[in-house]
């Protein structure tokens, strides 16, 4: 499953993502990881939760962002939540060209039954995103 979290600059996005995965950690039984390119924030998630700065790995295309999330998924298979703070911005697209991605993550999602919430930089979604949106 695929949950979106989307507004403008500045709209909250980030503090919405994170205290969605502290809240989510109370009850979660299994194990989360946030990736994110703004490492400031690391101590404002649990520590419960692995916090990754994806900016450290050199991430900067789609393909490396879908390999970078597979590579922590095969790390742990108890990850059962994915929190991402900007995954267009860390793939370099624009909110309009993130359709093969976000296929791609839905995909994952569904092969391993992981759980991702991410948050698009957008005032609107484009069509395609609106099936997340819940």
């Amino acid at each position: 499953m695929i949950s979106l979290i989307y507004g403008g600059k500045g709209s909250g996005k980030t503090i919405k993502l994170i205290e969605t995965a502290n809240k989510a950690q109370e009850t979660n039984d299994g194990a989360a990881v946030y990736i994110t390119t703004h490492a400031k924030h690391s101590i404002q998630i649990k520590p419960t939760i692995k916090f990754i700065d994806a900016l450290e790995y050199g991430i900067n295309t789609k393909e490396q962002a879908i390999g970078f999330i597979k590579g922590i998924l095969a790390c742990n298979s108890d990850i059962n939540y994915v929190y991402i703070d900007g995954l267009a911005y860390m793939a370099n697209l624009p909110v309009e060209g993130t359709k093969e991605l976000f296929e791609e993550v839905e995909a994952i999602s569904q092969q391993l039954n992981v759980n991702f919430v991410i948050t698009v930089s957008s005032e609107t979604l484009p069509d395609f995103l609106q099936k997340y949106n819940k």
